[in-house]
């Protein structure tokens, strides 16, 4: 059965829901920020590819770093680096604010916060995932990462609204002065986490520089080793780095899609929508706990979600946009919870952080490139096909129609089937549906009762 009819558990340990409310505060402040600061960008510089350049300096400095800042995970204590770049985020939201202050703000400005953040958060995140595994008893990852997800939807539902009112009402400044606190705040709170919980310091092997830094390069081999002798491991990296890259293009694209028919409300409408369904979908895997057949379960929720896509395509009804987006994003949440509780369980425990972080840079790779590549397909062959007299206007025009935006929907129905026979795949290969049962769970350092104040 998938699902078990055992009473839920909904104890995770104090441990656990400390690091969870410091993390959600960070998550919401980074939330307010980022739109903020493209907002900002935006109004003063009054284009597009300076608000896209934002965009590309907060995340692509981390592909170059998440490697090495995985390993060094693996040897430092996940404390020291969590609090230590906190500590840094908030002394470069200081000195934004700072310049803020004193008129003196420039988007170059924003452009080194972004890189320079990114960077610095490269070697927060790995560090946070790899603690959840610490203080988390193994049954109870799925529901983690429910409730993981509801911080990542709830930021995603109040973030933009909240900033909107608040850059209208009181200016950027503000802004960067709650994403300050919020920051100090969540920092406190992982301090806390970690005095309810006798976490190891990872590694050995010397506390030098230089040792610290061959460990890290170590355990960054000893990662790619792990996919290598762990086979259906690998193929669960890339599924997982497949459906990321398409979910992350049509959630690019479904703003141009909407755009091309609506207002801006109707798309901030079916972006409420959205958050909603995720927030529902994780409060299931909440309510769930430990599903069992879990890779079945993933694989189902991402089929329902690639049928979504599709239909996004094909639709033109607000009503009808929000109803699929919702449960679009339901299953998506869903899917998502599912796979980062497989990884919690699969990833040995001397290199979690290390897999983890190999495993965020492949996704940011292969989500840039199918972002890019989404883009030069609408624009260079699937919207002037769907043109009136294009070649596609007589026959897919037919029943998708002709003229502007009818690239993108084509886009969605095409990134929509490619998912599903992906899920499809998944489902009839036994080897991958049984992946949960056939590659055996790591050992991890819980939480005990008596660990628990």
């Amino acid at each position: 059965m998938i699902f078990k009819s055992a009473r839920p558990d909904f104890s995770l340990g104090r441990g656990f829901y400390f690091l969870w409310m410091g993390e959600s505060l960070a998550v919401i402040g980074t939330a307010l920020m980022e739109f903020a600061l493209g907002v900002w960008v935006y109004n003063h510089t009054g284009s597009a590819v300076a608000f896209a350049n934002v965009v590309l300096a907060a995340t692509l400095p981390a592909i170059i770093f998440l490697p090495l800042a995985g390993g060094l995970a693996d040897r430092v204590s996940h404390k020291v680096i969590i609090v230590c770049s906190d500590v840094l985020l908030a002394a470069m939201l200081f000195v934004v604010m700072a310049l803020l202050w004193t008129d003196r703000l420039e988007p170059l400005h924003l452009y080194v916060f972004n890189a320079l953040a990114s960077i610095v958060s490269s070697f927060r995140q790995p560090a946070y995932q790899a603690a959840v595994n610490s203080i988390v008893k193994p049954d109870k990852f799925t529901r983690a990462s429910g409730l993981m997800g509801i911080s990542k939807n709830a930021s995603a539902l109040v973030g933009p609204l909240l900033a909107g009112i608040l850059m209208a009402q009181a200016g950027l400044v503000t802004i960067v002065a709650i994403d300050l606190i919020t920051f100090c705040s969540g920092t406190l709170l992982v301090i806390k986490a970690f005095s309810h919980a006798r976490t190891p310091v990872p590694g050995g092997g010397g506390t030098s520089a230089g040792s610290v830094m061959r460990g890290a390069l170590r355990n960054v081999t000893d990662a790619l080793g792990f996919f290598k002798s762990e086979r259906l491991m690998a193929g669960l990296l890339v599924y997982t780095m497949l459906r990321n890259a398409l979910l992350s293009m049509v959630t690019l694209m479904i703003t141009p899609l909407l755009l091309s028919m609506h207002t801006s409300q109707t798309l901030g409408v079916v972006y409420t929508w959205a958050a909603l369904g995720g927030l529902s979908g994780a409060g299931l895997l909440i309510f769930v706990g430990n599903p069992g057949r879990l890779m079945v379960l993933i694989a189902c929720a991402d089929l329902v979600l690639s049928l979504c896509v599709v239909s996004i395509g094909l639709v033109s009804d607000t009503t009808a946009y929000c109803a699929v987006v919702f449960v679009a994003i339901a299953a998506a949440s869903v899917a998502d919870g599912g796979v980062s509780a497989l990884w919690m369980r699969k990833i040995p425990t001397g290199s979690r952080a290390s897999v983890f972080a190999l495993i965020s840079m492949l996704i940011i790779a292969a989500t840039s490139i199918a972002i890019f590549g989404g883009g030069l397909i609408v624009d260079h062959w699937f919207q002037p096909a769907l043109e009136p007299g294009g070649r596609f206007a007589e026959s897919i025009g037919g029943w998708l129609g002709v003229g502007k935006g009818r690239g993108v929907a084509l886009l969605f129905v095409v990134a929509g089937a490619v998912s599903v026979l992906l899920c499809l795949g998944t489902l009839i290969y036994r080897p991958m549906r049984r992946l949960d049962r056939l590659v055996r769970d790591e050992e991890t350092t819980a939480l005990t009762p008596a660990e628990v104040v």
